[in-house]
């Protein structure tokens, strides 16, 4: 054996327990040098190895009935027989054999909505035939690159007639008094009796004080279902150009300096 099949060799006996690439660097050969001689004459050598282990995992695996799987089988060989595995090496080699472990059934619990159940009234219908009839809501953020804060938080509120940003309130923090604001911002235009407003199910928007505040607004209240984000897809979108086109236009770096650079970009957006 020459001096770089020693070293691709200890790279291989210590793969399962390093990153390749921290080996790479610590040896004189290079990475691809190292997978080409794996491809070579490493198959062999890993088989070898795999073969050597293999009658404990199926000891193992055999005793506790094929209910153990790979983090329970690491542990058990340690406890064992004193062997430090990778749980990726034993998973690997069990799926080469074929040791199937029985997993439990997971069982998904629907929990209830918050507050009872909120009716998803928009159900994807995004074209609205009136302004002000429409309405979506939602938080998003934009990085702080300096200063203490990280974060500026959006909330904005659209209208899906003409997709205008009609409401929008920004903060270091998103609690209720940046959603409240938006609302505050919203009474000042010009919106039909007995709109929709849209939202996903944010803590804010399932909030017993938000609730109430739209019901005062004479707001009818929709909101997506769980898990679900097309639902309210129509101010993702929005989001989506905040976050891609922003950065195109300014670099802000200090909070004032994001809060100035989203309220161009919204009159940019609606104009």
């Amino acid at each position: 054996m020459n001096a770089k099949d020693e070293q691709f060799a200890f790279i291989h006996a210590y793969s399962d327990q390093y990153p390749i690439t921290k080996l790479v660097e610590i040896t004189s050969v290079s990475r691809a040098g190292y997978y080409k001689w794996f491809a070579r004459k490493g198959q062999n050598i890993q088989d070898r190895k795999d073969e050597s282990l293999l009658p404990y995992l199926i000891k193992i695996f055999n005793e506790h009935k094929g209910t153990y799987g790979r983090k329970r089988i690491k542990m058990e060989l340690e406890n064992q027989y004193d062997m430090m595995v990778n749980e990726k090496r034993i998973s690997r080699i069990m799926r080469k054999y074929g040791l199937r472990c029985k997993i439990r059934r997971k069982r998904c619990k629907h929990k209830p909505q918050p507050y009872g159940e909120i009716p998803n009234v928009l159900n994807r219908k995004f074209k609205a035939i009136k302004p002000g009839k429409k309405l979506a809501i939602d938080i998003t953020y934009a990085k702080v690159a300096k200063g203490f804060q990280q974060w500026v938080y959006v909330c904005a509120i659209k209208d899906l007639f003409n997709q205008e940003i009609v409401a929008y309130s920004m903060g270091t923090s998103q609690n209720m008094r940046l959603v409240y604001r938006a609302l505050e911002k919203l009474k000042k235009r010009r919106f039909a009796k007995g709109a929709l407003l849209h939202s996903d199910q944010g803590v804010q928007f399932t909030n017993p004080g938000y609730r109430k505040r739209l019901k005062t607004m004479g707001l009818i209240q929709s909101m997506s279902r769980r898990g679900n984000c097309w639902d309210n897809a129509c101010i993702e979108n929005f989001f989506g150009h905040v976050k891609t086109e922003l950065p195109c236009f300014f670099q802000p770096e200090t909070v004032h300096e994001v809060q100035e650079a989203v309220e161009a970009f919204i009159y940019y957006y609606n104009n």
